[in-house]
């Protein structure tokens, strides 16, 4: 106990420790002398809340060190360094899997799939050329690589390949020092006992008498929260926030995390009674409502630091035992040593597991698995300890409420998959019986009156649930199938105990959930179903496996088909009556019950396996019946009675009289032919049927099967005269279909092993060959509706490349599955009735063949019932039944109904499937022929009576009025054909003409018919065209005036657009700018129509706006620095765009028009809507009203704004002629800075302080009297130029839309609150419109596209509508804020504004295309008059000026930032200097060193080499460029630049610049060079290149990003994750690792322990981490779910990762565990949508298809 003040750790001598030590050691009394200097220490260390670094330096100095030198007595790391040279090479792996590390099954090799190897193993082993499985590991398993029981070839990787020299076995304790042994012997002895005796210890308030303290007891408690798997992380975060004083939320997330993790947290420190009223808060909040309480401890602090300390223990024990394989076998033997109350301590710990905590489970669990289950004499043992303690570990189990993972039953799955373990515990400890008796204990509790079990939804509790674990437990032991050879007397007499236990199961599941029919009304509450199919699911192997075994002993397969016989008669009613039924002269006594009103379950488990057991009957040449198995009251009629009333109780639900039992019965129904049950359901249900059928009279067992269908009055001849009952009648003609479709499947499914003459291969080829009848199917949907493959014998692949040929997608480059397409020889095998389809499929088939067979222009479409293969002798009865004279009345009756004029009781149906039986019968017959069997003659018995089969089918195929179906009428051609081949065979009688004349006639008689009906088809058309043109004609001369005036092309939209790859009109090279400008034309939209009023409109700047619907988003998909955070909008100064782009605003558009009035009547009608949507369903639609998200109302791409449509810019100004302005370069440059400099001296000399824009602009009149005269005058023309405008104000509404996407553009680009008159709305919008212009053009680049004629339509038409936009942002905000920003502008370039302010810039920061943008629209405002004006940026030559003096600031940013190392163009051809090239090296060697960059050396390029840099680095510029002034003059665009080029001379020629790039410099005044040397001289601009900056500096050309490199193989980024820890809770591993694919970073998703707040909104780890990365938008890899999580705001949706099978396949969850590869398509489909913006759109159209994300709250993943 501890003492009321906090003990000081004492000082110790260590040598006198150990030397004490030694002594007892000697003695035999090591323990008491450890607990000795355990009961100070523990405390001293565990007891002082110290932090963990701490609390581990003195764990290892005062608790740990010491044991280590007590057992070496020296220096321990030499001494464990030579006791490793010892250890014997390890054949055994045994890695200890941590949770989401990747493991491997190796297909071919492995013996069940629960052996799997690491990755080392894997990728040194041959297993990895084999077809293997991947898979992620749920933590606590190990590596099977050395097990050569796990394996059937291979069973070493390199890393554990045996030695070849041949080595005795050899004890490994004899290799340790004997002294060492005894040491090692105590120790280990001591700790163990230690470890059991403080965890077992359930007092909490003090420790046994010899761990306590002198002293008298400190008041120092804890209050300890223990983890449970009921209560939920809310509730407990909640609760310890009410209990727990001053606990934050953070607080409380951190304790729930911490103990969902370990298992327990201490919540509270303090005196006894504050831990008390902790405690008793804690469990009344959780105890409400009848509920579990949480568990909840007071603990006092000297109790957790011992516990404490046996966790540490366990962990230095596991560390020991690895050193030495001495020392491991010595632990194991002491650890299962017996102690004096007959128990080893070993077993102690295994049953007292549920007392243990989480984390003390898990060590525990390790340190076992470890040492015992790592040496494989010791596991033998540990095996039957484990067995013995079986059913009270399971019991425990089943009362617990941990994880089945972190129990010690999980441990079960590494002992009974063993095979020689499995097969001893089977053989000498009762295995099978062992594991059911508890089951069956389990099961009791859950019977009913009838000792049926019943398992209802109102039983909460989930200990019957858990119980359910024991079953996997029994698939594992049965897993080891002993050969014929291998049965031993005590091995059969082991398994039939565990049989007999078993069928008392199965006695118990037979007849659950019992249903009867409802009439009269509905069920008022669906009965429970899930739980007797999830039992059945779970039994379902463990049936296949007994039936398995079973069948490799003739003893035993006697005596196990005895005790099933046995168990079934005591199931049956032994008072039903009887009643006798005559049909043809034969009479039957049957079994009298009525489905329709007695109860009918669907779970016959006893009876199908009982069927499934007697196919093998015919390989021990057993009979039914006979003397051998000696079965009292075996009667076959009794037998096949529960298997057909289910048949007919689906035979009714079809015909419509289970109605009102509601969808638990078609539920029921539904599952009971899924292919998960229906192997030991549906197909042991037919099975038992024709066991049946075998074994008695074939008109018999009809008679039985029409009796309980109800169909012995239909078979009557007098049934059709007409009563008035109808609707009686159509259930019944239902029923009758049912009943002969079920004859159909008895005769004609015979592909079960010893039932025809089959193997399981050819049973599995024909379930593919029937799926790929339906349609081609890739690999997933084959598997998916294929049996699951560990309980077939034959292999799935194998079957499937068999019979079909798989053929990848056809489109080249594309990304997606391949699809396996059946063989041609293959298609003969389809069968229309195959039983295991629906009734969908059965449809879709018959459609998909014959129109195969249309498509193969084949001369017959028939689709005829195949050969079947022949019964086994045992079965061969069962032909009988075609021959039978029940069944030939039934075949004679149907078709007599067809050929008559009207019956009441036929159907088409009916005679198809009458046809297909006819059609087995003759297959039947040809064989028995063939074989000289005369024994069978069903054409004898077909051509008596009057009429006949022949004649009734030749009235059928002569006259087939009744028949609709053409695939009938094949079909009967066919019968008649076959039947009268087959006739000849028997030459019993010749036939009475040739078939082929009477199809030939029938089909001229068709084809004469449907020539006649398609000429009265012919003339009615052409009346009624004649009518409709005659009426046109009369409209056209009524109504001429109209059509004189009517546009002859109305149907032309748009003008000349980018994508226009036509000749341009002009016969010179196109010119946008100066001078001698091109004209223009119209460009983009001119006229559209509004998708809500589908009025049509020209665009015009005077009447009802239209607008394009947009979605205007915060972007860093070009950023040059991912590390860079984005910066808060309410700080950022937009006006000069950073160079790295590290975050911008992109628009995007979906092309569709609408008047602005009609879009805004839509959205109010949304926001009505909305608020009467989010008073009945709380959770979010795929668009969030609130950040005004809306669908497009015509294809419904998420938006949020609607962007204006302004008409051409040219058609707003009047012609001008620049002819006669003769102002130069120089001049025009030289009015602007002095502009700029008079607007300084003016703010200088102003008094106003505090305003953001000093700038006081100045008059055009002001700056010309600076000025020459002839200079003033030109430059005072090119103003008046400018503001020469026409066409008067916008209309009202499109000032009103240009105001809202200003407003929207501001506030979504910046993530800020919307702000009208905010100074920085015009920025931002010029930035949009540069932004997305650079988007489109690197991606293009990207895809080496040309930049016009590439893009979609709805890119063009958004560009164009953003730079029009752009170009009349200036008329919604005051002129005084446009000027101050383009004065801003310019003397970022012509003075020195870009170093001054807080953060000053240099020439190198600024994206010059921005730059480009924004001057071009704000310069036509610099001396505008008023307070609103309408310049617009046409003046070609201000353009060309601006544009000349951009482009000689971006080559000085290329020249300054040019780095020789990172030119990758050193290679290649070497060029001649040209002069040009010799100037620009003059340049560059000038501005170079006046940056203050290193003097010339050998390192500079050569003048070639950098011209040809240069232009390479300004190609995107030069192609932005163009973009926007093409949009903005309408001059076209030549056919040379509407093809892909690199090239820049072409776009030079296009905006009127030099193509020599020296021309920018020379010749242009002293004032260019002036300023140039500005910026070059700039000390901002030298920090940044020559210091370390937060800044980053970038290199052009710019690099289009990509999504990070993944690698080729799936399992390396899973190994590569695996090793992730999450990084707030102390190196543990994460659950959900989660990649952004941006920027590689991993964090750990969807968890408590990585939550953050923003924005007052908690939000996981990824979602805080995309608003860093990608501003709100992220896509992210979820590795070991396989799975891709797109982020947008607070939505989100999963797509496939972009990794593959061999198949083409995704596979998301690995829930197929193919081996997967990058697929470079798919990924680089990922990288277009991240990179064109395109995500936010793929969520919402993804929220929208998948109903079950809105449900999820993305934003805390």
């Amino acid at each position: 106990m501890a003492m009321k003040n906090v003990i000081a750790t004492p000082e110790y001598r260590q040598d006198t420790l150990l030397e004490e030590w030694w002594n007892s050691c000697e003695k035999g009394n090591l323990l008491p002398a450890l607990k000795k200097h355990w009961r100070i220490f523990v405390l001293s260390v565990f007891g002082n809340n110290h932090d963990p670094g701490k609390e581990e330096r003195l764990a290892h100095k005062f608790l740990f060190r010491p044991m280590e030198y007590f057992l070496c007595r020296q220096d321990p790391e030499v001494v464990f360094e030579e006791l490793k040279a010892k250890n014997m090479p390890s054949q055994l792996c045994g890695k200890v899997f941590k949770t989401g590390e990747p493991t491997y099954s190796c297909r071919d090799c492995a013996n069940d799939p629960t052996c799997v190897l690491c990755i080392d193993c894997f990728q040194n082993g041959a297993h990895k050329n084999h077809r293997y499985k991947m898979n992620t590991s749920g933590g606590g398993g190990y590596c099977d690589c050395g097990d050569q029981e796990a394996w059937t070839s291979h069973p070493f990787c390199n890393l554990h390949s045996p030695n070849e020299v041949n080595q005795d076995e050899k004890n490994p304790i004899e290799t340790l020092p004997v002294d060492l042994t005894d040491r090692a012997s105590a120790l280990f002895m001591a700790a163990l006992q230690y470890i059991v005796e403080i965890l077992t210890w359930n007092q909490c308030d003090n420790l046994p008498s010899d761990l306590q303290v002198e002293g008298e007891l400190n008041d120092t408690y804890i209050t300890m929260l223990f983890n449970d798997e009921v209560h939920t992380f809310d509730q407990v975060i909640k609760t310890l926030q009410r209990a727990v004083k001053h606990c934050t939320a953070q607080q409380a997330r951190e304790f729930a995390t911490l103990v969902d993790r370990e298992g327990r947290a201490t919540v509270y420190r303090g005196c006894f009674t504050s831990c008390e009223q902790c405690r008793t808060i804690i469990d009344q909040s959780t105890s409400r409502h009848g509920s579990k309480p949480l568990k909840v401890q007071v603990m006092h602090t000297v109790v957790v630091a011992h516990q404490t300390f046996c966790l540490r223990l366990m962990v230095w024990l596991q560390k020991m035992i690895e050193k030495s394989d001495g020392l491991r076998r010595l632990f194991c033997l002491l650890s299962m040593k017996p102690q004096e109350d007959g128990k080893s301590l070993m077993e102690k710990l295994l049953l007292h597991d549920t007392q243990l905590w989480k984390v003390a489970r898990i060590l525990s669990h390790q340190l076992l698995m470890a040492g015992v289950l790592m040496d494989q004499e010791c596991k033998k043992q540990f095996a039957v300890i484990f067995t013995k303690w079986y059913p009270n570990v399971m019991r425990d189990f089943a009362r617990d409420d941990h994880d089945h993972e972190v129990c010690v039953a999980s441990l079960s799955v590494q002992i009974y998959t063993v095979p020689s373990l499995a097969r001893m515990l089977v053989t000498d400890h009762d295995l099978l019986d062992v594991i059911l008796v508890p089951f069956l204990a389990a099961c009791e509790e859950k019977k009913n009156a009838n000792g049926v079990l019943s398992l209802s939804k109102a039983d909460r509790t989930p200990s019957f649930k858990r119980a359910c674990f024991m079953l996997y437990d029994l698939k594992y032991a049965l897993l080891c199938k002993p050969t014929s050879d291998e049965w031993s007397d005590k091995l059969r007499e082991s398994f039939l105990r565990g049989h007999q236990s078993f069928l008392k199961l199965l006695k118990m599941m037979q007849g659950m959930d019992e249903v009867k029919r409802q009439t009269g009304m509905h069920l008022e509450y669906e009965p429970e179903w899930e739980g007797a199919f999830n039992l059945q699911m779970r039994v379902d192997d463990v049936i296949s496996s007994f039936t398995e075994w079973c069948s490799t002993d003739r003893t035993v397969y006697i005596e196990a088909y005895r005790q099933a016989a046995q168990m079934l008669s005591q199931c049956r009613d032994t008072t039903q009556k009887s009643e006798q039924h005559t049909v043809c002269g034969h009479t039957v006594k049957c079994l009298k019950y009525d489905v329709q009103s007695q109860p009918v379950s669907i779970h016959l488990p006893l009876s199908r396996y009982l069927a499934g057991l007697h196919v093998y009957m015919g390989d021990y040449n057993l009979q039914f019946g006979c003397s051998e198995l000696n079965v009292q009251g075996l009667d076959p009629v009794k037998m096949i009675e529960p298997p057909l009333r289910v048949q007919v109780l689906i035979a009714q639900s079809q015909a419509g009289l289970w109605r009102r039992n509601g969808y638990a019965l078609l539920n029921q129904i539904y599952f009971y032919h899924n292919v998960k049950c229906r192997q030991e359901m549906y197909d042991k249900d037919i099975l038992m049927l024709q066991i049946g059928a075998s074994a008695v009279d074939s008109n018999e067992f009809l008679i039985h099967l029409l009796n309980r269908y109800g169909l012995l009055l239909w078979i009557r001849p007098e049934y059709d005269v007409p009563t008035g009952q109808d609707d009686n009648v159509r259930q019944t003609i239902m029923l009758a279909e049912e009943f002969l479709n079920l004859l159909l499947i008895i005769l004609g499914e015979r592909y079960v092993p010893g039932l025809g003459q089959v193997t399981h291969e050819d049973t599995l080829k024909r379930e593919v060959i029937h799926l790929l009848c339906i349609s081609p199917m890739s690999n997933s949907e084959l598997s998916k509706n294929l049996p699951d493959s560990t309980n077939l014998k034959a292999d799935i692949e194998d079957a499937i490349h068999a019979v079909a040929n798989f053929r990848k997608p056809t489109s080249v480059g594309t990304a997606g599955s391949g699809k396996f397409e059946l063989k041609n020889e293959c298609y003969k095998e389809f069968n229309p009735y195959f039983y295991h389809y629906c009734r969908t499929d059965q449809s879709q088939a018959e459609e998909t063949q014959i129109k195969r067979k249309k498509e193969e222009k084949s001369a017959n479409h028939t689709l005829p019932p195949p050969v079947p293969p022949k019964f086994t002798p045992q079965f061969a009865q069962i032909s009988n039944l075609l021959q039978s004279d029940v069944l030939v009345h039934i075949l004679s009756l149907i078709l007599q109904r067809s050929v008559a004029v009207r019956s009441r009781s036929w159907s088409e149906t009916q005679l198809d499937r009458v046809l297909h039986l006819i059609g087995l019968a003759l297959h039947e017959q040809r064989r028995n022929i063939h074989e000289g069997n005369h024994n069978f003659d069903f054409i004898g018995k077909a051509l008596k009576g009057e009429p006949n089969f022949t004649q009734l089918l030749e009235s059928l195929v002569t006259d087939p009025k009744n028949i609709s179906h053409d695939s009938t009428k094949d079909l009967l051609s066919w019968i008649l054909q076959k039947f009268i081949e087959v006739r000849q065979m028997t030459s019993s009688a010749e036939a009475n003409g040739p078939v082929e004349q009477l199809a030939s006639s029938s089909k001229e008689e068709n084809e004469a018919a449907k020539k006649r009906k398609a000429r009265l088809a012919a003339k009615r058309k052409e009346k009624i065209i004649a009518k409709i043109s005659q009426m046109q004609q009369n409209f056209i001369r009524d109504n001429a005036d109209l059509f004189e005036s009517t546009d002859a092309d109305s149907s032309l939209t748009r003008g000349t657009s980018e994508m226009d790859i036509s000749e341009s009109a002009h016969h010179e090279t196109p010119v946008a700018l100066g001078k001698y400008q091109s004209l223009p034309c119209s460009i983009g939209i001119t006229k559209a129509t509004c998708i809500l009023c589908q009025e049509e409109q020209e665009i015009s700047h005077n009447s009802r706006a239209m607008v394009l619907a947009g979605f205007v988003q915060r972007s860093t998909v070009m950023s040059q620095c991912k590390s860079r955070n984005p910066t808060d909008g309410e700080n950022l100064d937009p006006l000069f765009t950073s160079s790295d782009l590290h975050v911008g605003s992109f628009t995007n558009s979906c092309g569709h028009t609408m008047h602005a009035d009609c879009w805004q009547s839509f959205f109010q009608a949304i926001l009505v809507k909305e608020r009467r949507r989010l008073s009945r369903i709380p959770h979010s639609l795929s668009y969030n009203i609130v950040q005004l998200e809306y669908l497009c109302p015509l294809c419904e791409s998420l938006s949020n704004t609607v962007i204006p449509l302004v008409p051409a810019l040219h058609s707003l100004v009047t012609d001008s002629d620049l002819c006669d302005v003769n102002l130069s370069f120089g001049d025009w440059l030289d009015g602007l800075q002095k502009t700029v400099k008079n607007a300084t001296k003016q703010e200088s000399s102003s008094a106003s302080k505090g305003d953001p824009f000093p700038f006081l602009p100045s008059s055009l009149s002001s700056i010309t009297k600076m000025m020459a005269d002839s200079v003033a005058s030109n430059f005072q023309l090119l103003w008046q130029y400018v503001n020469n405008t026409k066409g008067g104000r916008f209309s009202e509404s499109l000032m009103e839309m240009m105001k809202k996407f200003a407003k929207d553009v501001y506030s979504f680009g910046l993530g800020v609150d919307p702000d009208d008159m905010n100074h920085r709305v015009s920025i931002v919008a010029w930035n949009t419109c540069a932004y997305t212009i650079i988007n489109l053009e690197q991606y293009l680049r990207y895809e080496n596209k040309p930049l016009f004629g590439a893009s979609p339509s709805r890119n063009v038409d958004c560009i164009n509508a953003l730079v029009k936009f752009a170009a009349v942002c200036s008329h919604i905000m005051p002129q005084e804020v446009i000027k101050k920003h383009c004065l801003r502008l310019l003397s970022g370039l012509l003075s020195n504004g870009l170093g001054e302010g807080d953060d000053p810039q240099c020439i190198i920061d600024v994206d010059m295309f921005h730059y480009l943008v924004a001057v071009t629209m704000a310069l036509p405002s610099l001396y505008t008059e008023g307070t609103t004006a309408s310049n617009l940026p046409l003046n070609s030559l201000n353009n060309q000026y601006i544009l000349e003096l951009v482009l000689t600031a971006h080559i000085v940013q290329v020249m300054l930032l040019h780095d020789r190392s990172q030119d990758g163009e050193e290679g290649g051809m070497e060029m001649e200097n040209d002069a040009d090239s010799v100037a620009l090296m003059s340049m560059y060697t000038e501005i170079r060193r006046k940056a203050g960059c290193l003097p010339p050396s050998n390192n500079d390029p050569l003048p070639w080499q950098l011209t040809r840099h240069i232009k390479r680095a300004v190609l995107p510029f030069l192609r932005c460029a163009t973009v926007l002034y093409h949009n903005l003059t309408g001059v076209p665009i030549p056919a040379q630049l509407q093809e892909w080029t690199e090239e820049v001379e072409p776009f030079c020629s296009y905006l009127s610049l030099p193509t020599s790039f020296s021309e920018l410099f020379l010749n242009q005044g002293e004032l260019l060079e002036r300023v140039v040397n500005q910026w070059c001289s700039s000390d901002v601009l030298r920090s940044r290149l020559y210091s370390a900056s937060s800044r980053s500096v970038v290199s052009y050309p710019l690099p289009v990003n990509h999504l990070i490199d993944l690698p080729d193989d799936y399992s390396q980024l899973i190994n590569q994750i695996s090793s992730f820890t999450c990084p707030s809770s102390k190196g543990n591993d994460s659950q959900l690792p989660t990649m952004c694919l941006v920027c590689g970073l991993v964090v750990c998703s969807q968890s408590y322990c990585c939550q953050t707040e923003i924005k007052d909104m908690k939000v996981g780890a990824a979602t805080e981490h995309t608003y860093r990365c990608g501003a709100g938008v992220g896509i992210l890899l979820r590795v070991r779910e396989c799975q891709i999580v797109l982020l947008a705001g607070t939505k989100g949706c999963f797509i496939p990762a972009p990794y593959v099978d061999s198949y083409g396949e995704t596979d998301q969850g690995l829930r197929r565990g193919n081996p997967l590869h990058l697929c470079k398509d798919s990924y680089k489909n990922l990288q277009k949508m991240w990179f064109t913006h395109c995500i936010p759109e793929t969520v919402a159209h993804n929220i929208e298809s998948h109903m079950n994300f809105m449900s999820i709250h993305w934003q805390h993943l």
